[in-house]
């Protein structure tokens, strides 16, 4: 035991570094608020003080709510933390994002972009612009239009496989009382399935046989846990001193799915690169190989060109091409379908256009869904409003500082535009929270009220040379099973078991949309079962 004086004087030592500590905590506050290079900028001033309010609405899921409320309130550029600036304006997407003559292109901000798992860094996380120019110059030829035609057959396969297992439902259905034609179904399951059985399929030589089976392979059900570790960790980077602390506080059950996700990716690519070893060398194990997928060109193109990528990087960008290509593209058409379902006019509209364009289902391919023009304009407007990604893609001003919406920021910065507050800005869109996919006709056929309508501030995919490589691919994917599902079904909305309509604003969204169950129902179309 202390002596009494000890104590004493052990005690005043403590409040004495308690309030040098408050002391220091309150100067750095009041420096970062009113005399930090972004003092100028509009912005709640506790989160000028401190990342704390941001990082708390981030694992709330309730940041892209909080930013469409800051922007309403501070305008088109508002400061979210001691130092970065949030966009919500049209321009942006030229200065952050895409190449200017005369300037230095911005960096990914690295607490965002970090491979896990001990992964080398891929082509969408890398930091580095030599490396991911080096990456996308080899998975180019895999994103072609040539590779797409090749590919069309496996898209084509597995929308019609989804259309068989749908019409299997209505067939062997239990009528419900009040309809004797409808069946309910969860789509948000069947559009996973969809996606996932592609990706495979194109990304790892095999499908996931979701749609065989009707029921979710265990590694598709790592999925979003492994993006949901990412931002757990990235949140814990924000804060470097106490960083291992947080990331000791992720939990046990997102790092275990985490690394079940990587282990299962890394052998099932390295299983598909063998196939191609094997076929080089004439042995009859290798007639896997030469496939209509994504590996096939990429391979031809790492032997021809004198870039390489390592194992540990071929299997580390195929791993996030697995994510990126099904869990985007499957939170778009759950949105697409949401807002059919809601919107009769609509999906009616639609099905008219599919009608006077094709004959038989069989009719509906990559190739004759390409000019749809009201097929294009409705996927447009769902990306709008129901994004996939509304957290945005955050960047860094290079060292020396820069010149962005016409002001000079220095090294360091972080900045992004936020989709979700942008593709709903009134300045851009008419009627912005509205479904309304004339908005994205040909200018002769606009509504008048949607004339002026900014429609290149609505960037999905991005733009400049971090654009989505895969656009294409994901264009075919939904157009293909979008127009056959139309077709074939009238899509309406249904209650869940405990009554709960599906809304989408009612998600919760971090960086992504974690995606919810929606239970609509399905009516066969008069006539269809002719076609």
């Amino acid at each position: 035991m202390l002596p009494l004086r000890t104590g004493s004087l052990l005690c005043d030592y403590l409040l004495r570094l308690s309030a040098l500590s408050i002391l220091l905590c309150v100067a750095v506050a009041i420096r970062r608020i009113y005399f930090h290079p972004l003092s100028a900028y509009p912005g709640p001033k506790l989160w000028a003080a401190t990342r704390v309010p941001y990082v708390v609405s981030l694992l709330r899921g309730t940041l892209n709510e909080r930013m469409l409320e800051l922007h309403e309130k501070y305008g088109d550029v508002v400061r979210l933390a001691p130092d970065e600036l949030s966009y919500a304006c049209e321009e942006a997407w030229r200065d952050i994002y895409m190449h200017r003559p005369g300037h230095k292109e911005v960096v990914k901000d690295d607490v965002w972009y970090f491979a896990p798992n001990g992964m080398p860094q891929n082509i969408v996380t890398t930091t580095s612009t030599q490396v991911r120019a080096r990456m996308r110059r080899l998975l180019a030829p895999s994103f072609s239009e040539q590779s797409l035609r090749a590919q069309g057959p496996v898209l084509e396969h597995y929308a019609a496989l989804l259309m068989d297992r749908l019409k299997n439902l209505h067939a062997t259905r239990t009528p419900p009382p009040t309809d004797q034609k409808h069946v309910v179904v969860n789509l948000t399951d069947w559009l996973n399935f969809y996606t996932m059985d592609i990706i495979g399929d194109l990304a790892i030589g095999s499908s996931f046989h979701c749609l065989d089976t009707t029921a979710y392979h265990p590694w598709v059900r790592t999925l979003y846990m492994f993006y949901k570790g990412m931002i757990y960790a990235a949140a814990a980077r924000f804060f470097p001193v106490t960083s291992f602390l947080l990331e000791y506080c992720i939990p046990a059950k997102i790092l275990a799915m985490q690394r079940q996700h990587t282990e299962f990716t890394n052998e099932k690519i390295l299983q598909r690169l063998e196939l191609e070893d094997t076929l080089e060398k004439g042995g009859e194990a290798g007639k896997g190989a030469g496939r209509p997928d994504l590996v096939t060109p990429f391979i031809k193109a790492m032997r021809t060109s004198p870039e390489k990528m390592s194992l540990a990087e071929i299997q580390s960008t195929f791993a996030v091409i697995l994510v990126a290509g099904s869990e985007t593209t499957a939170t778009t058409l759950l949105g697409v379908f949401y807002k059919l379902a809601t919107h009769q006019g609509v999906q009616d509209k639609l099905y008219q256009t599919l009608r006077e364009r094709f004959e038989y289902e069989s009719q509906i391919d990559v190739e004759t869904t390409r000019e749809l023009v009201y097929l294009d304009a409705v996927i447009s407007e769902a990306l709008r409003l129901c994004y996939a990604i509304p957290g945005g893609l955050p960047r860094v001003v290079p060292r020396g500082g820069e010149i962005y919406g016409g002001r000079w920021l220095p090294g360091g910065t972080k900045l992004s535009i936020r989709p979700h507050v942008i593709f709903h800005s009134p300045t851009c869109f008419y009627w912005p929270w509205e479904f309304v996919p004339e908005r994205w006709l040909p200018v002769s056929q606009r509504p008048k009220e949607h004339a002026n309508d900014r429609l290149s501030a609505c960037q999905p995919f991005s733009v400049g040379p971090t654009n989505c490589i895969g656009k294409a691919l994901a264009w075919a994917e939904m157009r293909v099973v979008v127009a056959k599902l139309v077709w074939g079904f009238e899509v309406s909305m249904t209650e869940r078991g405990d009554g709960d309509e599906f809304c989408w604003e009612k998600q919760h969204m971090m960086m992504l949309v974690e995606k919810g169950d929606l239970w609509v129902g399905l009516r066969r179309r008069k006539g269809e079962e002719m076609g």
